[in-house]
């Protein structure tokens, strides 16, 4: 009798369809928000440690407006490391599509979307042969994991049609009763609650992210990381060009600060980036104090201050597009700031002073100035190559001939040009 009895259990339960022999812990993580270069790291840790804690199955529960893509394909072949359900609470839009369907089961609650997953850069689609690699990944995922390929290639590019489903000129995005009726996904429930029950799972352990991934995120995520480049670069340039550690450098630290913090706390980067952009710095420093005139260090700086952004940045795409709009960010900061603060001591030293009348101690552009050649007189501010001088008790505008003298410099007028007056330092004796 017992014979028949363990014979009879075991004919019930191969008989019963959807129904699983043994219950199966899972650990479950909760993914939201944009794919990004540090979400693909945040999952790699998690799939690392489970690794080395002997999980059998992790549950992801998704819901994302979409990404980048290099970060969606890393994610997948994370989740190839350990078998992986994943359930969409929301969406699986754009790249989140290939996130669903990479995983060895892919259920949906109901009201959840997943598709419109055309590659774009910008506002703009991408180019063809980025939408026929993106569409293949696509669809050799879904056809790994038995589902329609041509269906995941609709939901990627528009040119494809589908009889009844999709015209062509659109994009593919079902809902949940669509990808139940087509085969797009093993399965719809009402709550969460219930698709555990249903296929008796059991969560053990919540992954919950950390404070620093967190930051990480916002710091990494594209519309932050520009703006703290460009007020990072804004900050330094109006520091270098006008000495004093002041208001605008200690802004453009903290702002460079965090950009190259975020991308090594999403392991974009390490200490690299960091000595790139400070070795930058001091060679455009040493350019401008000890060896004024633009030459091999100043280029030496701004191409390591550049590599150090590469180096910070997900790939070269993006850091080409971050360096352009931060640099006409920050040019357009410091002009507004020199026409909006024209008088306060910083940026007087960017600009010649405003007042240039006569009670001021200036003399007009005018013949008289020829007067002036072979003079001498003493710089009262920084020649960059433009400054003030004082000659015979006045204040002249004074240019020099491509150099860089600092104030209290003994000058001589060498020419009067168009109303330029020109001069060159007086050299001491013994030099």
């Amino acid at each position: 009798m017992r014979i028949v009895r363990t014979i009879l259990t075991l004919l019930l339960l191969l008989l019963l369809p959807g129904q699983t022999a043994l219950a199966a812990d899972v650990w479950e993580v909760e993914f939201e928000g944009e794919v990004t270069p540090s979400q693909a790291h945040w999952m790699a840790g998690i799939y690392e440690e489970a690794l080395e804690q002997d999980v059998e199955t992790i549950l992801v529960v998704l819901d994302t407006p979409g990404g980048r893509i290099d970060s969606a394909l890393e994610i997948g072949r994370t989740m190839g490391k350990v078998p992986t359900i994943v359930l969409v609470d929301g969406g699986a839009i754009s790249a989140g599509t290939f996130i669903a369907l990479a995983a060895d089961e892919y259920y949906m609650l109901e009201g959840s979307t997943i598709g419109a997953a055309e590659p774009r850069i910008g506002s703009e689609k991408a180019d063809e042969k980025t939408v026929s690699y993106w569409s293949a990944q696509l669809a050799a995922m879904a056809e790994k994991n038995g589902r329609d390929p041509l269906i995941a290639r609709a939901m990627s590019d528009e040119d494809v049609a589908i009889d009844d489903l999709v015209e062509p000129g659109k994009l593919l995005t079902l809902t949940t009763n669509e990808a139940q009726a087509y085969g797009m996904t093993d399965g719809v429930y009402q709550t969460k609650a219930e698709f555990l029950v249903d296929n008796d799972l059991t969560v053990v352990y919540t992954v919950a992210k950390e404070p620093s991934d967190v930051l990480a995120d916002l710091l990494t995520s594209s519309v932050v990381s520009t703006i703290l480049l460009m007020v990072g670069l804004a900050g330094i340039f109006i520091e270098i060009f006008t000495p004093g550690f002041g208001v605008p450098g200690a802004i453009g630290f903290i702002s460079l600060g965090l950009y190259f913090g975020g991308s090594m706390l999403a392991g974009l980067s390490g200490w690299e980036a960091v000595f790139l952009f400070l070795l930058g710095l001091v060679l455009m420093v040493t350019e401008v104090f000890f060896i004024p005139g633009f030459g091999i260090a100043g280029v030496a700086g701004f191409i390591a201050i550049f590599a150090s952004i590469f180096v910070a940045a997900p790939d070269a795409t993006t850091a080409i597009q971050s360096i352009v709009v931060a640099l006409i960010g920050a040019i357009i900061i410091i002009v507004l700031l020199i026409r909006v603060l024209p008088t306060r001591h910083a940026f007087s030293r960017l600009i010649l002073r405003k007042g240039t009348d006569t009670e001021s101690g200036y003399v007009a552009v005018s013949p008289e100035l020829k007067e002036l050649e072979g003079k001498t007189g003493i710089a009262v501010s920084h020649l960059r190559p433009a400054g003030t001088v004082r000659i015979d008790g006045k204040l002249v505008d004074a240019l020099t001939q491509g150099g860089y003298l600092t104030a209290d410099t003994p000058v001589r007028v060498l020419k009067v040009v168009g109303g330029k007056v020109f001069v060159e330092k007086i050299e001491k004796e013994n030099e």
